[in-house]
């Protein structure tokens, strides 16, 4: 339950900071002129702190969208004047080249893989980005008013009374769009999802167009989707297994800490993971671990079940005693044994004589296995007072299960 609601809320959060974005733009009308001089400033405090978070943790692709962002920030808002030219440039070309660059780079960005920012990989997208500064500024000289009305051309004319972005713009949103929510479908990411938003987040100011202050309050919750998409991200990745998604042994330890005066704990392995690695190979191994972490992390009466290293798992039942959670012990052991993993032929088989026939080869390849674990629990009491003895204790309860034949509750 608390995972669904976790991941519900990475899911709306960057809608729910737009709309909060909105909400307080409405409220600057009663605003005195230094505090709208600091809500002109806000986005680009925070794009920086963007910036530089993403740096210290090598996020490239949010580090190059954040510089994006603040780039088409200070064109829409500043209004740059032409080298040479004593004209301002006309807002309506930045705004139009603007509501290309975004969804171009978020798109095209998003598709990149994490390089590092000081590296070859980095120094290339740098210069894309410099490529597309010069030619926006190229794009948007006078000489070349021909070339820029053809971006702002109207192939259906009756869309533009529903939107002022150019069509030739809303075919890249759109493109972006697509992109990110296959993306996401396929592999759920709070990255994906924060693109998502800042692409949301933009062009709903570029639809909108009132004031700059919009503009300014919009990029600054983009700016604050980033930084949150990379703190998840982090927190993430320091508390939960990647391979199998389980919390990790570092979000037991601080769990451990917050337990009451009543407590169980099992620890749990896979019986014969040794043996089964040094057949199969690691990567079939870690396809085990996937499945038994899948099994385990739906472990009933109350329990939350961690990766704790390796083959073993631990599963803490607060306010549980030993009696109260060995039936669901029970049931999570026969869940395991009964669950099939379909073998595939792997590099390690391929030595074996190749003259069987064609049914025989198919049967090998789809030959199911049947894994069993082994599970030892304690519970606090006088002889256990502490987490680390009640681990110690169920850890000891482990061996004793493993020596009376493995596949079974030991306690």
């Amino acid at each position: 339950m608390k995972t669904t609601a976790k991941t519900i809320l990475k899911l709306v959060l960057p809608f729910l900071l737009i709309a909060l974005s909105y909400i307080f733009y409405q409220k600057t009308g009663d605003m005195s002129q230094p505090q709208l001089d600091m809500v002109k400033l806000a986005p680009y405090v925070l794009l920086l702190i963007g910036t530089v978070i993403s740096w210290k943790f090598n996020r490239s692709r949010e580090f190059f969208i954040l510089v994006v962002l603040g780039l088409c920030l200070a064109a829409v808002t500043s209004l740059p004047v032409i080298p040479g030219k004593t004209a301002p440039m006309n807002p309506v070309d930045i705004y139009s080249v603007i509501c290309l660059m975004i969804p171009f780079n978020i798109g095209l960005f998003s598709f990149f893989k994490e390089r590092g920012i000081l590296s070859l990989w980095g120094g290339i997208r740098i210069g894309i980005i410099l490529a597309q500064v010069l030619a926006a500024f190229w794009l948007m000289n006078p000489e070349q008013a021909n070339l820029l009305a053809l971006v702002r051309r109207d192939f259906l004319p009756g869309l533009h009374s529903f939107t002022p972005v150019p069509q030739s713009a809303l075919v890249f949103f759109f493109a972006a769009l697509a992109i990110l929510v296959l993306k996401q479908i396929r592999n759920r990411s709070s990255q994906d999802i924060s693109f998502i938003g800042v692409l949301c987040a933009v062009f709903f100011v570029l639809h909108d167009q009132r004031d700059p202050f919009q503009y300014s309050i919009s990029f600054a919750a983009s700016g604050m989707i980033m930084i949150t998409s990379i703190i998840q991200d982090s927190y993430s990745m320091a508390f939960s297994d990647e391979l199998t998604g389980l919390p990790s042994r570092r979000a037991l330890k601080q769990d451990m800490m917050k337990l009451g005066i009543n407590y169980a704990m099992a620890m749990l392995d896979i019986d014969h993971f040794k043996k089964f690695n040094d057949t199969y190979g690691h990567d079939t191994g870690d396809e085990v671990l996937k499945l038994v972490a899948s099994t385990i992390k739906d472990v009933t009466g109350g329990g939350k079940a961690y990766r704790y290293g390796g083959e073993e798992f631990t599963i803490l039942f607060p306010g549980k005693s030993i009696n109260e959670v060995v039936p669901h012990l029970e049931e999570l052991r026969e869940k395991v044994s009964k669950r099939a993993f379909t073998l595939r032929r792997t590099g390690r088989q391929k030595n074996k004589s190749k003259r069987k026939s064609r049914s025989n080869s198919r049967s090998a390849k789809q030959k199911q296995i049947y894994i069993t674990i082994s599970i030892g629990v304690s519970q606090k009491s006088e002889k256990n007072k502490t987490p680390d003895t009640v681990m110690k204790s169920a850890d000891t309860a482990l061996y004793r299960a493993k020596k009376k034949g493995r596949n079974c509750v030991s306690k």
